[in-house]
């Protein structure tokens, strides 16, 4: 029996029905999907891409004064949100307030910057910081580098200026560290202003008519020599001048080579200051203001020869001789290895310290000693102030090129002046920061 047959003849039409409207079905599918790809070429390219990048924190424009502020090449106006690698350029009128956080950045005109993740780099012009917290805020320019910071509770604030190789920094609150390629930092307190050139040279000229004294041989940063009112961080083979005082920081050490062959280590948190170094007279005189000093002394041979370590409790007159010189708030040690030294206190008495004795002045004046010292006091004092083998800081080491050392010269208080942008008015200043 073939009953499908039979009833194919007797409907003819059913089953090319049913297959006319899959048929109408597939067409509609196939219809609907040319449509999704068609939609889908029109819709802009940037929405498939990743996420618009976000800073750490929002960065914007909290003030717009005047018409020439640019963003990227366009204007800006007030609420805008800053990426990190924009540029913002201000044109004559024109200042801009940005907010980093909860730090705050005023550009006065004439300004261009390029914002960073938290930071900044100027490129050229006049900011003014105001730093709200415990983290610094760092200031990136073409020679240096600045972080600005304040203290448990006190707002940190600074003023730049920067044009062409020059730059001036004024810390009108909390502190201001100033940093060039390879050199340590250099603070500046509240109420102080720096003024710094790009690649500037030591200056061989002094208030004592720029006498040699000798020079720093080796090096670890950081160290730091105020030349009258210059303070310049220490590299090696940096000059050393009558009427110098070098200062070290907390891990600083230097090797000072003098003019007759003596040979001196500065310990850390030390100062040191050479009063006078004739070589050819045999006339030295020296300030040991704070700190540690371990002397290596080229003998002398003239008679009216004199090599003097002053201290605050006495003067160390020394003929030749490897000794220790250490200076505290309580008291003043004398460790002397090879010949001898002639303490005189303040008090008038002279006292005799041949080697392997040492001596201790109180504050007081009462004077310890000459007694021995073990031989682990000799290396603890020797190991105060090693830096055998040691460079200033650089990839090469000792055969690395010194780089031009940074030159801060202070010249006056520190201006409290902002740039009038929050009374948003082109008032030249303002009386203080927001």
């Amino acid at each position: 029996m073939r009953p499908n047959r039979r009833a194919d003849s007797r409907n003819p039409g059913r089953f090319p029905h049913v297959s006319c409207m899959m048929l109408q079905s597939a067409n509609k599918l196939f219809f609907y999907f040319v449509a999704a790809v068609l939609l889908s070429s029109l819709v802009p390219s940037t929405s498939l891409r990743a996420a618009p990048r976000e800073p750490k924190l929002p960065v914007f424009a909290s003030s717009i004064v005047g018409k020439q502020v640019e963003l990227n090449g366009s204007a800006i106006q007030a609420g805008a949100t800053l990426f990190p690698g924009d540029v913002l350029r201000l044109g004559e009128n024109s200042t801009a307030a940005l907010q980093f956080g909860n730090s705050s950045v005023l550009a006065a005109p004439m300004t261009e910057l390029v914002v960073e993740s938290q930071s900044l780099k100027l490129r050229s012009g006049h900011l003014q910081i105001r730093v709200n917290g415990t983290e610094p805020f760092a200031v990136a320019g073409p020679f240096f580098q600045l972080n600005i910071a304040g203290a448990e509770g006190i707002t940190g604030s600074a003023e730049i200026k920067l044009g062409g190789a020059r730059a001036e920094v004024s810390a009108v609150a909390g502190t201001s560290e100033i940093t060039s390629a390879g050199s340590a930092p250099y603070r500046l307190h509240a109420g102080e202003t720096a003024a710094f050139e790009a690649g500037a040279e030591a200056s061989t000229v002094d208030s004592a008519g720029g006498q040699v004294a000798g020079k720093v041989s080796r090096l670890i940063p950081q160290v730091q020599i105020d030349r009258a009112s210059q303070h310049i961080v220490a590299q090696v083979s940096s000059g050393l001048y009558w009427n110098d005082e070098l200062r070290s920081g907390a891990g600083g050490r230097a090797h000072i080579t003098l003019k007759d062959g003596s040979q001196l280590n500065l310990g850390s948190d030390s100062t040191l200051r050479i009063l006078q170094h004739d070589a050819q007279a045999q006339q030295t005189s020296l300030d040991l203001l704070m700190g540690r000093v371990r002397g290596k002394i080229t003998k002398l041979s003239r008679a009216e020869g004199k090599f003097e370590i002053h201290t605050p409790m006495g003067i160390a007159g020394l003929v030749g001789t490897d000794l220790s010189l250490a200076v505290t708030n309580e008291y003043t040690e004398l460790m002397v290895f090879e010949g001898s030294v002639r303490f005189t206190t303040l008090s008038g008495p002279a006292i005799l310290v041949p080697a392997g004795k040492m001596i201790r002045i109180s504050k007081a004046g009462a004077v310890d000693g000459p007694s021995d010292f073990a031989p682990q006091d000799a290396l603890t004092a020797e190991s105060l102030t090693d830096i055998t083998g040691s460079t200033n800081s650089g990839p090469a080491g000792a055969a690395a090129q010194p780089k031009a050392p940074l030159i801060i010269t202070l010249i006056g208080v520190g201006a409290g002046v902002g740039i009038g942008v929050w009374q948003g008015t082109r008032s030249p200043v303002s009386v203080s920061l927001p």
